[in-house]
């Protein structure tokens, strides 16, 4: 058997040419998974020279094309010899493939436009008509509604009151309509989801929120030697925008980097920024290294220039912290991340809706939440590709 394996740019193509039975299956697997892995929403089968397919053969085919309805994709054969053909017609999967009936493609976007000049990863973007400025606000304490239009960011608590959260504080985000927090002294970290948008809620300490239409979405991915990190995706955003940004980003995660609270954070006497080095070891976990490669990852992000975190709310403002690159001092980055990791799950680029991020964070086994950190390396949290949706944040009134 020869698998060849290629990508355009809304689908992963991949032509067979030997016997599919159960010798190359496990091959013919690991393809089918690179290629749902590549987030093409339609994989399309060229199966003209398999003169052969087993019943495994037809199980790999079938559970795989389960994983892409999962996740509203499809899976297509473009083409097939006779014998295929007629044992997916026995087996009844001729129409469900695609082999009798029209192909089901996906438009692409042709307003979408690169939003990835000079990087060495690809993406693009599209920017909807937004009415209205998008004004951040900074809650020291309170309460936020996990509406699905909401982005959210600090130290939050799964608890029915203020009273009831103290002590259960963690890192925490709230994206697409779900709150994930890593609660601290907890053995795991924890979500709270409905199926009635904008129904949950959480307590919060010190954490910048916006709830505002999105008003720009898109995709990007690696090259396969550099991955996408969180700085050059806010970098590329701020430059798009002419401004201060928020943004949410889902997909494939390339390694997560941070930290996250030992004990919870209303117990401390100060910020992070002020403590000792025990005081942040007796605070603080961190990542020794960039954690969870291959598992999903879902991020939100403030992010802004040295001319927009000005004109941000005070308190916006002080949150994001410094990410300037070495060489070149003029190109500043302000910016203020946390990130959420689940097991593994495809989300397709043409996925339009950003409760995608939520649903996953609410129905996959939940590994992390994280303050997204960079150290004196450079080392930070990346993405190997994922989708995207961003919110152009003016100052206030």
């Amino acid at each position: 058997m020869k698998i060849t394996s290629s990508v355009t740019t809304d689908a992963a193509l991949i032509v067979m040419d030997g016997r599919l039975d159960a010798s190359w299956s496990p091959m013919v697997a690991t393809a089918l998974e690179e290629a749902i892995r590549s987030g093409r929403s339609r994989i399309e089968l060229d199966l003209a020279n398999v003169n052969f397919i087993s019943s495994v053969g037809i199980g790999v085919l079938l559970k795989a094309l389960g994983r892409m309805r999962a996740v509203k994709g499809t899976m297509i054969v473009t083409a097939a010899s006779a014998p295929v053909r007629e044992m997916l017609r026995i087996s009844r999967l001729d129409v469900l493939l695609g082999v009798t009936s029209a192909t089901n493609s996906t438009p692409v976007v042709a307003s979408a436009v690169d939003f990835s000049t000079n990087c060495t990863w690809t993406g693009s973007l599209t920017q909807e008509p937004v009415r209205g400025v998008a004004r951040p606000a900074f809650v020291r304490a309170g309460t936020v509604r996990a509406t699905p239009s909401t982005l959210a960011i600090g130290h939050m608590a799964l608890a029915a009151d203020e009273a009831s959260a103290l002590g259960l504080f963690g890192e925490g985000l709230v994206a697409g309509g779900t709150v994930a927090v890593a609660p601290a002294g907890a053995p795991r970290p924890d979500c709270l989801a409905s199926s009635d948008a904008g129904a949950v809620s959480c307590i919060v300490r010190n954490t910048l929120v916006v709830d505002a239409p999105f008003s720009m979405r898109g995709y990007f991915e690696w090259n396969g030697s550099e991955s996408v990190t969180l700085s050059a995706l806010a970098r590329q955003l701020v430059k798009v925008s002419g401004g201060a940004v928020a943004f949410l980003a889902v997909g494939e995660c390339a390694g997560a980097f941070g930290a996250w609270a030992r004990t919870s954070p209303d117990d401390w006497s100060t910020q992070p920024s002020g403590m000792s080095p025990n005081e942040l070891r007796a605070s603080l976990r961190f990542a020794g290294d960039p954690m969870h490669r291959s598992d999903s990852m879902v991020a939100v992000v403030f992010a802004a220039d040295a001319a927009s975190r000005a004109i941000l709310p005070t308190e916006v403002s002080t949150e994001l912290v410094l990410m300037r690159d070495e060489g070149a001092p003029s190109d500043d980055l302000f910016l203020h991340a946390h990130v959420a990791v689940a097991s593994y799950r495809p989300v397709p680029r043409s996925t339009q809706d950003p409760s995608a991020a939520g649903q996953l964070l609410a129905e996959q086994p939940l590994r992390a939440v994280m303050h997204a950190l960079r150290n004196a390396e450079g080392t930070e949290t990346a993405f190997l590709r994922g989708s995207i949706w961003a919110i152009a944040l003016g100052g206030s009134a």
